[in-house]
């Protein structure tokens, strides 16, 4: 092979006065020296592009992982573009944007520990700002669960809420993924950013978990029905829920929106304000309703 076939008829010399790449490279070869410092936050969007990008080894453990990922990289990209006041930013029942960021934290916690995460509160020790600290916990979280195995997804953890319950570690790392997003959305809101609900598929699986969760979430005496829930538009579905385990007969049917839906679960949709249909005993359905929106994780 010739040279000038190498170059493309040119010689040596002629094409690399002719070719920047090239040139580029002889100059940092001559002059190492005169590389540049690379930007102090090339490092922060490599690593997130790497999480968007990353695929856990197992299909199983990918269905509960992979959403999860997807939320947390776009949180911690909207964080990255916060400016000082906007982390003091209101925020209802957190205080302000950092503090609402440090509850997630908190709640991630739980499931990070079980994992064998260490504790977000040595981060904290350290002086690593409250982004970071969250940040590094959610990425180890997802690294750990993603090296799992599938049995593993079914082993009963504490869930984050008010409501003390306990449930398999899919179901909490779908609670990862519906908490990271209504916080990602409560912080669009409080810095005048458009809200985005996430994927269909995800929307699905979050309405379910939701869904899974109503019956105990019920107050009164325990009726011995089901309900029907129908969510119409991407991301939904039906589903037929017992209320007991001896229910003998569906009582009342309800539709709705999926992503109006999921955000009523996180109550961030008042619940008498709610847009709903429905077939059957008009109690229960309200009653359900009402119940449905007791399920975030504030």
């Amino acid at each position: 092979m010739t040279d000038p076939y190498l170059y493309n008829g040119q010689g040596p010399d002629d094409h690399v006065a002719s070719c920047p790449d090239c040139s580029a490279a002889l100059a940092l070869l001559d002059h190492p020296e005169a590389a540049l410092t690379p930007p102090p936050t090339l490092r922060e969007a490599v690593l997130s592009r790497a999480r968007r990008r990353r695929s856990p080894a197992l299909v199983g453990v990918a269905t509960v992982v992979v959403p999860y990922a997807e939320q947390v990289a776009i949180m911690d990209d909207l964080l990255g573009e916060l400016s000082r006041d906007q982390w003091d930013a209101p925020v209802a029942k957190h205080g302000t944007v950092r503090g609402m960021v440090e509850h997630l934290a908190a709640n991630d916690a739980t499931i990070a520990q079980f994992m064998g995460v260490p504790a977000s509160g040595a981060a904290a020790a350290r002086g690593v700002t409250v982004h970071r600290r969250w940040r590094e916990q959610a990425g180890n979280l997802l690294e750990r669960v993603s090296s799992s195995s599938e049995v593993l997804l079914g082993v009963e953890v504490a869930l984050a809420g008010a409501r003390p319950a306990r449930a398999p570690l899919r179901q909490a790392m779908i609670q990862r993924t519906f908490e990271t997003w209504t916080h990602t959305d409560d912080i669009r809101a409080a810095t005048d950013r458009a809200w985005s609900p996430p994927r269909d598929e995800h929307v699905h699986m979050i309405a379910e978990f939701g869904l899974a969760l109503l019956p105990r979430a019920l107050k009164g005496p325990r009726r011995d029905v089901s309900a029907t829930v129908v969510l119409t538009g991407p991301g939904g579905g039906t589903w037929t829920i017992p209320l007991s385990p001896t229910s003998d007969h569906v009582a009342v049917l309800i539709s709705a929106d999926p992503v109006g839906f999921c955000r009523l679960l996180a109550n961030r949709w008042p619940p008498d304000s709610f847009p709903y249909a429905a077939e059957g005993d008009p109690v229960l359905a309200r009653d359900l309703i009402r119940a449905a929106a007791t399920l975030g994780c504030d």
